[in-house]
């Protein structure tokens, strides 16, 4: 889904609200828990929900927020990145996880 910025801050907070209460930041080959300091590998995690927030100009930038839970750990959480970020020194194997969750959600998009 797309999403402006007051439906951005509403979408955390519901998110928050259904017990995704981790932050999670993408590094180089593993997702880390902000909370725990923890790397996590992409195969021990599976992304639940994806949003999309258009850039607003030619001078914004897209946010993208995945909703997150640990397969091994009862560990919901919120991993959010702008497509800039995204796209620059992620492995090929963790990107290709998202990227196929991105293809699949943002096809359905109108």
């Amino acid at each position: 889904m797309r999403y402006d910025d007051e439906q951005l801050v509403n979408l955390i907070i519901d998110l928050q609200e259904r017990g995704f209460s981790h932050d999670f930041v993408i590094e180089n080959e593993h997702i880390r828990c902000l909370q725990y300091n923890e790397l996590i590998s992409p195969d021990d995690f599976e992304i639940l929900e994806t949003y999309h927030r258009r850039a607003s100009n030619a001078n914004d930038n897209c946010s993208l927020v995945y909703a997150i839970r640990l397969t091994n750990y009862d560990m919901k959480g919120i991993l959010m990145s702008d497509y800039r970020s995204y796209i620059k020194g992620m492995s090929l194997r963790l990107w290709s996880k998202f990227n196929n969750v991105i293809r699949l959600n943002l096809s359905v998009i109108k």
